[in-house]
C-alpha cells in the first residue's frame, strides 16, 4: 500500500500539483509503452496524459482533495490502516481510485489505453476535464471511465450541478426611513430558492447596521435533471429583478445505452462523466469508496474494494468492453 501513502501524503487540495504531477509522470514513465504528456494549464496546475498505442477509451480521475477539517483525528496526509480500512484524504474521494487505476495498468499491459489524472474537479470553475476536451488529446476518444466513490457499482446517470452568484439591489438610506433595502429583498428571494430546491451557501451584503443596504450578493446552487437554460428561467421568474451571473455549468449525465456490459445505477452525486458526456463521448462513473465518506473527517475506503476495483479494471484494460 506503499503507493496509496504516498498519493495521500501528497497535498493536492491548494491548487499547487507540482509534486502530484512528477509523482504520477514517474510512475507512468516507468509502465512499457507509455507515452507520458503534461497539458500545462497555468502556474503549478497540469493535467498528467499517459497514451498506450491508440486509445479509443479513456480513464479518468481527478488528483485533488477538498481541504481537511480541523476535526481530523489523525493527520490527514498520513495514511492508516484499521479493521480492514484505507484513512486519509483522498482515500476515497478519489486518490484510493488513482492507486487502482496505476495498480491496473502496471499488472495488465496496457494496449490502446488512455489515461488521464486531471485538476480541479473540487473547486475549479473550469476543470482540467473541460481543458482536455478542448484539447487535441480528446481526439479519437470514444468512450470514458470517471473515477468517483460509487461503492463499485456502474453509473450511467445522475443530475447536473449549477451554481449561481446572485445579486439583490436597493438605495442606500438611513435606516429610519423604514425602507426595506437589498438583504430584506434577498431573503425573501433565498426563502424562494429554499423552496425550488436550491441551496444558499453564502450570503454577504450591507455596510452597517443603522444603514437601508443597497447590495446584497449570494451563492445559490441546485442539483437537477434540467438544463442551464431552464434552471436561468426558473431563478428569473421567482427573483424578480436579480442580477443572475453563471459560476458553473454541470450538465446532467445521461447514458442511456451504455456499451459497457454490467448493471447500471443512478447516483444523486456529480461527476465529471457528464463533461465527456456533453462532448459527445460516451461515459460512465465507476469506482471505490462510498460517496458517504467523500469530503467527510477521517476519510477511508473499504480495502476489499481497492482489491476488487483493480481487479475489475485490469480486466477492462484486457476486454475494454468488459466492467
Amino acid at each position: 500500500m506503499k503507493l496509496l501513502a504516498d498519493l495521500i501524503g501528497i497535498n493536492t487540495y491548494e491548487g499547487n500539483y507540482t509534486k502530484m504531477v512528477d509523482y504520477l509522470v514517474k510512475r507512468l514513465e516507468a509502465i512499457d509503452g507509455c507515452q507520458v504528456h503534461i497539458q500545462e494549464i497555468s502556474h503549478n496546475k497540469a493535467n498528467v496524459i499517459g497514451i498506450f498505442g491508440e486509445p479509443e477509451l479513456v480513464l479518468n480521475c481527478h488528483m485533488d482533495t477538498v481541504k481537511p477539517s480541523n476535526a481530523w483525528t489523525y493527520d490527514p496526509l498520513k495514511m492508516y490502516e484499521k479493521d480492514g480500512k484505507v484513512y486519509g484524504l483522498g482515500a476515497c474521494d478519489t486518490k484510493g481510485n488513482i492507486y487502482m487505476v496505476l495498480k491496473a495498468l502496471e499488472e495488465a499491459q496496457p494496449r490502446n489505453l488512455m489515461v488521464l489524472f486531471s485538476v480541479d474537479e473540487e473547486s475549479g470553475v473550469k476543470t482540467g476535464v473541460k481543458y482536455f476536451l478542448e484539447s487535441s488529446f480528446r481526439e479519437g476518444i470514444g468512450r470514458a471511465v470517471v473515477f468517483e466513490p460509487t461503492d463499485l457499482r456502474l453509473v450511467n446517470k445522475h443530475r447536473g450541478y449549477y451554481s449561481f452568484t446572485l445579486e439583490d439591489t436597493g438605495e442606500s438610506a438611513h435606516s429610519s426611513t423604514g425602507g426595506k433595502g437589498a438583504i430584506i429583498k434577498a431573503a425573501h428571494n433565498v426563502i424562494k430558492l429554499d423552496q425550488l430546491g436550491f441551496n444558499v451557501g453564502i450570503i454577504q451584503g450591507g455596510t452597517a447596521g443603522n444603514v437601508v443596504s443597497q447590495s446584497c450578493t449570494y451563492r445559490a446552487s441546485i442539483r437537477t435533471f434540467l438544463m442551464p437554460e431552464e434552471v436561468v428561467e426558473t431563478i428569473g421568474t421567482n427573483c424578480k429583478g436579480t442580477r443572475i451571473e453563471k459560476r458553473f455549468n454541470g450538465p446532467p449525465l445521461i447514458n442511456e445505452k451504455p456499451s459497457f456490459k454490467g448493471e447500471f445505477h443512478q447516483v444523486d452525486f456529480w461527476t465529471e462523466a457528464s463533461l465527456f458526456q456533453e462532448a459527445g463521448i460516451e461515459a460512465i462513473v465507476f469506482g471505490a469508496g462510498s460517496i458517504n465518506q467523500a469530503h467527510s473527517e477521517d476519510e477511508f475506503v473499504e480495502k476489499w474494494q481497492l482489491e476488487k476495483g483493480i481487479k475489475i479494471v485490469r480486466d477492462l484494460i484486457v476486454d475494454s468492453k468488459q466492467i
